[in-house]
């Protein structure tokens, strides 16, 4: 007679039918829990190890990475919905896994492949039914009718779909030993939860956030007035730019910038300091943010929408026609001459103001703009990876492929979601005892003698000649690399006084910034303990 196969938490350690998540920091973790696992007594006090930590933030569970010393394992149980609820035949089970997949409002995504291509985070929904096996052969199977003519129009229909072939990432449940299930009476399953990964995701880096776009107000209000198609005052109009603008507002000291006119350097040091410092922003978000004017990088479009803004230049004496510039030919020449002091940059003059775009080449100059930035963001960020958004909460479903059983077909039986959880960044501590790094003791001078050099740096002349000057000079600006020796040198030291300097350092810098955040009663713990001498 045909049953129902449940799968959940081991009975007797947890009422629930998703995977019982345990935590442990022993080496040897697995047969630790293993051998746990074969009496009643040994199973309760696992219930201790299980996953608890909380995340302050978004108040659901939060998982560590192996790099803090924490692993994650998850347990299952298979058995049959009959009175009693006796364990699952282990022969009538012909693998097991767990998903991993990440929640994303309402929907759960999945870690796929398809057609040899790993497309990332995907919706679940795309697999067809919510039990649907994750393995796209399993799936396709699941359409056969036995009749070879209709078997094959159906999988060649359901080829059309490229979703059919879509796989998603399994992480192996493995059985437990047969002499732990039989000790049990528990046909138990384990695999260790996964929380980190080198995978990225064919395809360029998106933002994480769908809201972000370029019509949202984050994306607007970020960009400078001019940069949104609004008037925006500039300052010292007529004159002609600079390097030392840029010093003048950005690096300002007690004196004006050698070069930097008496009226300039008292008007940027007063009511045109903020227009300036607005102005600079606005070249920045430009060259840095969405790569426009900077080689290797498509801005075609922003231009093209820059070269319709004109820009008024101040009436000289005898003019009688208003004298312009265009928008990209002028911010091209203020990028060179203000943030790369470029000294081949065309003599380029401040115009009178910005002026107010109308709202039709308001939104060109802005989607331009948000089009540049995306593209900027994938150059930069690259791929994704498959932990990489941080703060994202995910879930772990168990699956169980059964065997076909006389009259019973194969199939794939699901456990219910584990409760939500986040992975806790690489730099959080997670409770676990630090790892332990001796240093010499560096008064002791027999053990010094010892401590031959065992890393070699290769300096280049120039290099080594600027290391070579009095460090007095280094610090006061006025030391120079000699470029022109060409003796090159190999430096050996030592590491453990590489790290002995490095400790010294550090405590130095802890205890300067210290002064600023107060943090030195979290992050550094000195305790005493004695020695033999």
């Amino acid at each position: 007679m045909s049953h129902d196969i449940v799968i959940s938490a081991p009975r007797d350690m947890k009422n629930s039918n998703a995977p019982l998540i345990l935590q442990r920091s022993d080496d040897d973790f697995v047969s630790a829990i293993m051998e746990d696992m074969k009496t009643a007594d040994s199973r309760l006090s696992l219930r201790d190890d299980e996953a608890q930590a909380q995340d302050d933030t978004l108040h659901v569970l939060k998982l560590y990475q192996p790099i803090q010393r924490q692993h994650h394992v998850a347990v299952i149980e298979a058995w049959c919905d009959t009175p009693g609820g006796p364990r699952v035949d282990p022969a009538r089970i012909s693998s097991a896994g767990m998903v991993l997949r990440r929640i994303r409002g309402s929907q759960y995504e999945g870690w796929m492949r398809a057609k040899g291509r790993l497309r990332g985070w995907v919706g679940v929904d795309r697999l067809g039914p919510d039990r649907s096996d994750p393995d796209s052969t399993l799936r396709l199977a699941t359409k056969t009718t036995g009749v070879a003519d209709i078997d094959r129009s159906l999988i060649s229909f359901a080829l059309e779909n490229d979703d059919s072939l879509l796989n998603e990432s399994v992480i192996p449940l493995f059985a437990a030993p047969p002499d732990v299930c039989a000790s049990a009476n528990k046909t138990i399953y384990y695999g260790i939860v996964q929380t980190t990964s080198s995978e990225l995701a064919e395809g360029p880096a998106t933002f994480e956030d769908d809201t972000f776009t370029a019509a949202s107000d984050t994306f607007r209000n970020h960009l400078v007035q001019a940069l949104r198609g609004e008037y925006m005052d500039l300052a010292l109009t007529g004159e002609n730019l600079i390097p030392q603008w840029f010093e003048a507002v950005e690096m300002p000291g007690q004196n004006a910038p050698a070069g930097l006119p008496d009226d300039q350097w008292s008007a940027l040091t007063g009511s045109a300091a903020t227009t300036m410092k607005r102005f600079i922003l606005m070249l920045r978000q430009l060259a840095t943010e969405f790569g426009v004017f900077v080689d290797g990088v498509d801005y075609s479009a922003v231009v093209n929408e820059l070269k319709a803004i004109v820009l008024p230049l101040t009436l000289r004496e005898g003019d009688t026609v208003q004298r312009t510039t265009t928008a990209d030919v002028f911010l091209q020449n203020a990028v060179k001459i203000l943030l790369s002091h470029d000294g081949t940059a065309d003599t380029t003059e401040m115009p009178l103001y910005w002026p107010a775009l109308d709202s039709a080449a308001a939104n060109r100059l802005v989607n331009a703009l948000f089009n540049a930035m995306t593209a900027r963001f994938a150059t930069v960020k690259g791929q994704s990876g498959r932990f990489d958004q941080r703060g994202a909460t995910y879930a772990v479903r168990s699956f169980v492929r059964l065997k076909p059983d006389g009259p019973c077909l194969a199939k794939t039986v699901w456990s219910d979601y584990s409760d939500p959880f986040v992975i806790a960044p690489w730099y959080e501590g997670s409770g676990a005892s630090p790892v332990q790094i001796p240093l010499p003791d560096v008064t002791d001078r027999n053990l010094l003698k010892s401590l031959k050099p065992n890393v070699a740096f290769v300096v280049p002349p120039a290099l080594q000649s600027l290391f070579s000057q009095s460090p007095k000079d280094m610090l006061a600006g006025s030391g120079s690399a000699d470029t022109s020796l060409t003796l090159g040198w190999i430096c050996s030291f030592s590491i453990p006084i590489i790290t002995i300097c490095a400790f010294i350092s550090l405590n130095i810098f802890l205890s300067l910034f210290d002064l600023i955040f107060q943090w030195m009663f979290f992050l550094k713990i000195c305790i005493p303990y004695p020695k033999k001498k």
